[in-house]
This record gives structure tokens, C-alpha cells and sequence, in this order.
């Protein structure tokens, strides 16, 4: 005879459920930043070289507009077409919170218009390394305004760890970085507004998926910065069609471009629509971030050809490890507050 489960078995069966949910959106967190290492230390790679380097910033928005988000559309339509998911993409026009797919192109965009300009500035490296806290910015908004306990004993350890190896990369970066003095500061500036923008981007993406389809963000996300790519580009930044009109008649740049947008769908399909729609905010956002930022610098100073600089891996490397104390919960932790 069989009997029905109590509420505790059931709650149980959907604890376990979330966990494993959890773990799966951790594990495609981490397999996604390599790809965005790839693309964007390549981005950074050639922001500096012509015909970008023409006018700056201005060369820095036009490769963003022109390369990085046509060739990742494209990426992002074709696994939506292939997964059928394209379905979804129409329904979120009607719902209740479609407004906040603007909110979350708006801030990734300016986000990645902030990287590629830091990295003309400061070089790919060294705003790979600043741009892993958007992953810990991220994780703090959302554990604050879902009121997740992440503040514990070994948040303070994260923490140090965080500021040591920002101190690290920003001290040692200057180094080998394209530019100094006052264009060296206004491009640490750059970057940290970035980070800014990524970690609410994190937050309003985690909050979304809450009430909407995780498909509907993964499409407008990158459709909406489409539009406001080419709105910018062609009304407030004209001298940007001339360094577009020569960017697409390279073959050389055009397969670069691919890379670029192509790496960078990846990551925001595996990193966004599963790593921070299943893992959350916390979680999934600061590997989504945190380690892709690191393989940035990573690839930079390696494939790359940036002149290396140990330091910044170094500092790179404790950034990751704070990340990961501040969002990691000891068995010892976990214990306690259960008993």
C-alpha cells in the first residue's frame, strides 16, 4: 500500500531539487568564461589598433557596435532557432515586467562599452582583472535586496583577498598599460563604472527570471544593445562610419568580429540564460563574471601577446579566490546554523 508523502518528504525532494538545479547552473558558470576570455582578450587585443585607434574613444564604441554584437545576435539567434526557444523570445513583449529587459541591454551594454574603452586605456589585461568584481558587486545588490545571508566570518577573508589583488593589478598594471598619468586614472575609472553596471546587470537578470522566461533576457538582451548600438553610432558618433566602413571590408577583422560576438553569445548563454538564471545572482553571477574576467587577463598576457605581467595574475588570481570565499559556505558554517 503506498502512502502519501508528508509536506516534510515533499519539501525534502524540492530542496534537493533546487540543489541540484544550483550546482548545474554553477558548473555552466564556470565552463563559460573561457569563452568570454577568448573574446574579449581579443577585443582588447586590437581596440588599440587601427582602424579603431582612430578617434577614442569613439574606435572603442564603433568595434563594440559593429563586431562584438552583430556576430553574437547572430550566435544567440541561431541557438535559440535550433533549441526552439525562439517561441519564447515574442511572449515577453506582453508580460507584466518586459521593461525590465531595457534595464538589464542598457546596463550589459554600457558594460561592454566601458571594457572596451578601459582596455584602449589601460590595456585588456589589467580591466580583466577590475572587471571580476562585478561578479562580488552583483552577489552583494542581490543578497542584500533578497536579504541571502552572505556576511560570515569568512566574508571578511573574501574580501581582503579582493582588495589585495585589485591593489596588486592596479599597482603592477601601470606597467605595461597603453597609456598613463591622468588617461591611465580616467581609464581605471572606466572600468570600475563598468563593474558597476555588470553587477546590477546581474542582479536585474536573476530578479527577471523570477517572474519571466530566462529566454526572453538571453534574446533582448542582446538584440536591445543591437538597437542602441547602431542609434549611437550612426546619430551622436558619425565619424564611427568611417571606422566601421573599414572594419567590415578587412576579412581579417570580420573573422575577428566572429570570435569576438561568437565567445561572447556563449558566455551569455551558458553564463546568463543557465549560470545566473539557475544558480542566482550570488552564485551563478560572480563565476559568470568573476572567472571570465580572470581568463581575460589570462588569455591577454598569454595568446594574446599584452606584455606580461605576473602581477597581474597574481592579483587576478586572489580575486577569484575572494569571490569565491565570499559566496562559498564552509561544511562547518552550514552545520552550525543547521544545529
Amino acid at each position: 500500500m503506498t502512502y502519501p508523502r508528508s509536506a516534510v518528504d515533499l519539501a525534502e525532494q524540492s530542496r534537493l531539487g533546487d540543489g541540484k538545479k544550483t550546482r548545474m547552473g554553477m558548473i555552466y558558470a564556470i565552463l563559460a568564461a573561457p569563452s568570454l576570455g577568448l573574446a574579449f582578450g581579443l577585443l582588447g587585443s586590437i581596440v588599440g589598433a587601427p582602424p579603431f585607434n582612430a578617434q577614442a574613444p569613439t574606435g572603442a564604441f564603433t568595434l563594440v557596435a559593429v563586431l562584438q554584437v552583430p556576430f553574437g545576435v547572430l550566435a544567440i539567434a541561431l541557438f535559440l532557432t535550433v533549441t526552439g526557444t525562439w517561441r519564447d523570445t515574442g511572449r515577453v513583449l506582453g508580460h507584466r515586467v518586459s521593461w525590465w529587459n531595457l534595464f538589464v541591454a542598457v546596463g550589459g551594454f554600457v558594460g561592454d562599452i566601458c571594457f572596451a574603452a578601459a582596455s584602449g586605456l589601460i590595456g585588456g589585461a589589467l580591466a580583466g582583472a577590475i572587471g571580476g568584481l562585478a561578479g562580488v558587486v552583483g552577489a552583494i545588490v542581490a543578497a542584500t535586496l533578497y536579504r541571502e545571508r552572505i556576511l560570515r566570518p569568512t566574508t571578511l577573508i573574501g574580501l581582503v583577498a579582493l582588495a589585495v589583488g585589485v591593489w596588486l593589478a592596479v599597482s603592477g598594471g601601470e606597467v605595461s598599460a597603453p597609456t598613463h598619468g591622468i588617461y591611465f586614472t580616467v581609464g581605471l575609472l572606466i572600468i570600475f563604472g563598468g563593474v558597476l553596471t555588470w553587477g546590477f546587470e546581474s542582479f536585474a537578470i536573476s530578479a527577471g527570471t523570477d517572474l519571466m522566461p530566462a529566454e526572453g533576457f538571453l534574446w533582448w538582451r542582446a538584440f536591445f544593445g543591437l538597437i542602441i548600438a547602431n542609434i549611437l553610432l550612426f546619430v551622436l558618433f558619425p565619424e564611427g562610419r568611417t571606422i566601421a566602413a573599414q572594419a567590415w571590408s578587412d576579412p581579417r577583422l570580420i573573422a575577428f568580429g566572429a570570435v569576438i560576438g561568437f565567445g561572447w553569445a556563449i558566455w551569455i548563454i551558458m553564463g546568463y540564460y543557465i549560470g545566473i538564471s539557475y544558480a542566482g545572482a550570488v552564485r551563478g553571477g560572480v563565476l559568470t563574471n568573476t572567472l571570465a574576467f580572470f581568463f581575460i587577463s589570462f588569455f591577454s598576457l598569454t595568446v594574446y601577446g599584452a606584455p606580461f605581467s605576473a602581477i597581474i595574475i597574481i592579483g587576478s588570481i586572489c580575486t577569484v579566490i575572494g569571490a569565491l570565499v565570499i559566496v562559498t559556505e564552509p561544511k562547518s558554517y552550514i552545520a552550525r546554523i543547521r544545529g
